[in-house]
């Protein structure tokens, strides 16, 4: 679609590609008269700023200059140097004049803007034309024949290419080949001739012979070095030519789309699939050459009058400036877009109205689509990459052909791993769960951390529940070696040795010599063995009792003993029970409520534990006691100090059922939690213990801090699997709350294995 638009009949040329930002140049052009019929002539220059609205495109700088322009190009020039910073201007008008103008200074408006002006040629300059690989050297061409090749470093006498072409005809075009810098191409009305100015001699001249066409223009490919395109400004063959040096008898391909002659013709030098021409039909067509036949894939709209010239920004190929006999230069992006195409009206407002409409030209307004069938080259990424789901990485290339053959793109799909440390402990973890070997995993997690620290305490829990006895072994973790302890008790309550007599003797008896008569003791020995030993009457006397001795009864209402000998003999086991206690006799009424029946010996043991409580000492192993016989754990569980908690755990631990033991391990463990400190460590074991796993991962975050890092993460993991499997074991239900810390922490890691490529685990 059209993006800007200037009021001129100008021949234009675009400021280089190393230009920033980017200018036009347009001189008046030769032979042609606007609405006004001004004879005067400028050289103009205006700026591009595609963000800027409306068609409207300031003009920078505007000099009067004597004559018009026949063709107007702009180089690259000392920009290098620094010497012409913006480039050099050239123009070719009428007498064989030549005009440089430095563009910078004619952007600043100095006068001096002027570089150099001669009048070499014979006739009109229509065919000028910068070298790209030497910017310094300038071709132009004149009438009969005339070719010259200018250094704008030293400007004074030119070079010819060689003899003048015959029969001399007039110069129409000249263009530098764009692979091979010595190489100049130049076309006469019926041919077209190929310069080596190595040899200062043509090798070549190619012409249609079959057809009556009249060459206009020529363009080098811009990737094929041997290939050029001409195009025929005859009207009865609107053709353009692609022609290969290395096959000259006859073209390639013959571009047909034009109905009428062919006035101008530019190849795309960022995408050698466009090419663009213009000609007396009112068309603008962009071509596909390299396609087939060659295809037309997008119609510029224009008004009804002819465009002369066309040409693509060197620095945006997106956008393209024509030339027009109606008096506009238009700028148009292939970008996409729909225009309705206006005819001029500068004409009609300059004679007035009632000029009707021109007989034999269609009167209708096209609607002309500019939109290409697919995105040119400089929107082609050469090469990319990109990451796709499960560590994957598709990356592509565009190949290049070997001697010759046509570059093909290739696409490669690989795995990237960058966090192996990662992937190698999940798989581990995931060998583990497989096997059943979890056990195995505890230790060698333990190994690894050693056996002190705060994480070696939870993993000493965890591997204790994949034991036979996991109470058991939570008891040996807590300090409580139920063995070692029994042993310790039970040599308290053994009668002490007297002087240690036994001792010695055994210790003399063990000491004494082996000799062969002891066979005969031995043999005594089995015998005794054998027989059953007779024990002494005396030795099974059981001790005492008070009924083993003479007593009496008392009935006195007024003594301890006859009140409850009294309730005694009365049968009232309730009265005997009360009298026993008001008598602060609580183990004559606990063995007396055992006979009253269950209901008795509560009440009598919850005096008893009341009475035990208001007196003011050490109550600690009696609040065990209770909890024990009443089965009072909650109270054990809500009142304990803190600092008994491993006992209090322990107890749990041993007398009470799995739920129990369940939801008053976590109580204690929020009482834990809820202190701080160094008992976070301590309620995240008593976590473990009841089983709850979504408290287990808030006190491991509480101990290690947030997760991160992909080892913070693995780690968390791993306590969490473990963790369920191991309540798992112990029969328990895990159930973690949706939503939770623990369901972000395995959405997290399960993101983050499924970016490694590790979609199994």
């Amino acid at each position: 679609m059209k993006v800007k638009e200037v009021d001129r009949t100008a021949n234009i040329a675009w400021s280089p590609q190393s230009q920033v930002p980017i200018y036009l140049a347009a001189g008046t052009a030769a032979q042609q008269l606007d609405a006004s019929f001004s004879t005067n002539s400028n050289l103009e220059i205006y700026g591009l700023n595609l963000s800027e609205s409306g068609h409207d495109m300031p003009c920078l700088a505007s000099l009067p200059v004597d004559q018009r322009f026949h063709k107007v190009v702009w180089g690259a020039s000392g920009m290098a140097e620094g010497t012409t910073p913006a480039g050099l201007i050239v123009g070719g008008a009428d007498r064989g004049m030549i005009s440089m103008y430095d563009a910078n200074k004619l952007i600043k408006g100095e006068e001096d803007a002027l570089v150099f002006s001669k009048d070499k040629h014979t006739g009109p300059v229509s065919a000028l034309d910068f070298n790209p690989f030497q910017s310094n050297l300038l071709a132009s061409g004149g009438s009969e024949s005339e070719l010259y090749i200018w250094d704008v470093n030293k400007l004074g006498t030119p070079m010819t290419p060689g003899a003048k072409s015959q029969p001399l005809d007039d110069v129409r075009c000249v263009a530098w080949n764009r692979q091979v810098q010595h190489i100049l191409a130049s076309t006469f009305s019926s041919r077209c001739v190929v310069w080596d100015l190595r040899k200062n001699d043509p090798i070549i001249k190619v012409s249609d012979s079959t057809s009556r066409m009249r060459c206009k223009v020529v363009a080098w490919h811009p990737d094929v070095a041997t290939q050029l395109c001409i195009a025929s400004e005859d009207d009865h063959t609107p053709v353009i030519q692609i022609w290969d040096l290395r096959l000259a008898s006859s073209p390639l391909k013959t571009l047909e789309g034009h109905t009428k002659g062919v006035l101008s013709v530019a190849w795309c030098q960022a995408d050698s699939d466009l090419l663009l021409s213009c000609g007396k039909d009112n068309r603008i067509l962009v071509w596909n050459p390299n396609s087939g036949p060659g295809e037309i894939v997008a119609e510029l709209p224009t008004s009804n009058q002819w465009s002369f010239d066309v040409s693509w920004c060197p620095r945006n190929p997106a956008i393209i400036s024509s030339a027009s006999f109606d008096g506009r230069v238009s700028l148009y992006s292939l970008m996409g877009g729909q225009q309705q195409v206006q005819p001029s009206n500068s004409v009609s407002d300059s004679f007035g109205p009632g000029l009707g409409e021109v007989a034999g030209q269609p009167q209708h307004t096209p609607q002309v689509t500019c939109q290409l069938k697919s995105p040119p080259k400089w929107l082609r990424r050469p090469c990319g990459a990109t990451f796709g789901f499960g560590g994957q990485l598709v990356s592509f290339e565009t190949v290049a052909g070997v001697g010759g053959a046509p570059s093909k793109p290739a696409v490669y799909i690989s795995s990237v791993v960058t966090e192996p440390e990662l992937v190698e402990a999940s798989s581990k973890l995931e060998t583990s769960l497989r096997e059943g070997n979890l056990g195995d995993f505890c230790q060698a997690k333990l190994a690894t951390l050693g056996e002190d620290g705060d994480k070696s305490k939870l993993w000493q829990f965890i591997g204790a529940s994949f034991g036979e006895n996991c109470d058991q072994q939570f008891l040996k973790l807590l300090g409580i070696n139920l063995d070692e302890l029994s042993s310790q008790l039970k040599a308290l309550l053994e009668p002490v040795k007297e002087n240690g007599i036994e001792d010695e003797v055994i210790e003399k008896v063990a000491d004494l010599e082996v000799t062969e008569a002891s066979d005969e003791f031995e043999m005594i020995a089995a015998q005794a063995v054998a027989a059953p030993e007779e024990v002494p009457a005396e030795a099974e006397a059981p001790a005492l009792t008070t009924l083993d001795q003479v007593f009496s009864l008392s009935k006195d209402p007024t003594s301890d003993q006859g009140q409850l000998t009294i309730a005694l003999l009365a049968g009232d086991i309730e009265l005997a029970v009360d009298l026993a206690i008001k008598q602060n006799r609580f183990a004559e009424a606990l063995i007396l409520s055992i006979r009253g029946g269950q209901e008795l010996l509560l009440k009598t043991q919850a005096l008893y534990f009341q009475k035990a409580a208001s007196e003011d000492k050490d109550v600690s192993s009696v609040a065990l006691v209770e909890a024990v016989a009443m089965g009072s754990w909650e109270k054990l569980v809500e009142h304990c100090g803190l600092d008994s908690w491993r006992e209090v755990l322990a107890a749990l631990v041993t007398y009470t059922d799995s739920n129990t033991k369940q939801v008053l391990s976590g109580r204690l463990a929020d009482r834990l939690s809820a202190d701080g400190g160094d008992n976070v460590v301590n309620g995240l074991l008593c976590y473990m213990v009841a089983g709850d796993l979504e408290k287990v991962v808030t006190s491991w975050l509480g101990v290690v801090g947030q997760v991160g890092s992909p080892a913070s993460l693995q780690e968390l993991v791993e306590v969490v699997v473990l963790a369920r499997a191991a309540v798992q074991t112990r029969g328990m239900a895990s159930v973690s709350l949706p939503g939770g810390q623990l369901s972000a922490a395995l959405a997290q890691y399960a993101s983050l294995l499924a970016g490694q490529g590790s979609l199994a685990t």
